[in-house]
């Protein structure tokens, strides 16, 4: 059984212990039921640390026993993803973190119902944020995916992504991932419910993205993320 996991990056270290922050502390105690002399596994930017606790009531600090760097999870994988609607942008960032996809880009599509900008821009940004964290604790990751403003599709820089592209298309000429040789550093590109427009098909195809399929059945959007970055993780491990 996995050690009880904290993210670090809200705690603060004084040299010799941590101290573990009220929400972590909270969730380690009354739910995880941890105690004194309890190891728990921390996780902070790259790194993966193993802590002893000692719990004083509600406060809860924690002794660093060890740390070591995470290994980058290959292919490293940058997705491009058209903005969901609510329940659809949690699971696929979720899967996303899972998975090990290393930078989300999020683009407003054609088909992208959400539209944020100014006030409501920051808080769903908070909000996706929080989300990676918790997924990535609870896969074990010790970094979460870089997250990316959205940005609008026809604005997009695409010459700073890898040369490998792939894009999952609805296209009966899209090649299987299967015979696909998957580089170490790869870009995903994934549509909004409905998929990409025509115009948008023809605008990554004109930048370098190879059009795929993920199977013969139709997914909804956070699905196709999950099945999309998983696949890329198993075939280039391969």
């Amino acid at each position: 059984m996995s050690l009880p996991r904290v993210r670090l990056e809200e705690c603060t270290f004084d040299g010799d212990v941590w101290h573990i922050g009220e929400k972590e502390a909270h969730h380690l105690i009354h739910v995880r039921r941890c105690y004194t002399g309890s190891l728990v596994e921390g996780l902070l930017s790259g790194e993966k640390l193993e802590l002893r606790l000692e719990c004083r009531g509600d406060e809860v600090m924690a002794k660093e026993l060890s740390r070591c760097m995470e290994k980058e999870a290959m292919p490293r994988i940058e997705l491009l993803l058209g903005l969901l609607k609510n329940d659809q942008m949690d699971d696929a960032l979720r899967f996303c973190a899972e998975t090990g996809v290393a930078e989300i880009h999020l683009l407003a599509c054609e088909r992208s119902v959400p539209r944020y900008e100014g006030g409501r821009l920051a808080d769903k940004m908070l909000r996706w944020e929080r989300i990676l964290a918790e997924a990535t604790k609870q896969s074990g990751a010790a970094s979460p995916p870089v997250l990316h403003e959205p940005l609008r599709f026809c604005d997009f820089p695409f010459g700073g992504l890898p040369p490998q592209r792939l894009a999952a298309m609805l296209d009966q000429n899209a090649r299987s991932l299967h015979g696909i040789d998957i580089a170490e550093r790869t870009a995903l590109a994934i549509g909004p419910e409905g998929d990409w427009s025509s115009g948008e098909c023809g605008t990554l195809i004109k930048n370098g993205f190879v059009p795929v399929t993920l199977g013969n059945r139709i997914m909804r959007a956070s699905t196709a993320v999950a099945a999309g970055c998983a696949a890329l993780h198993i075939l280039g491990a391969l």
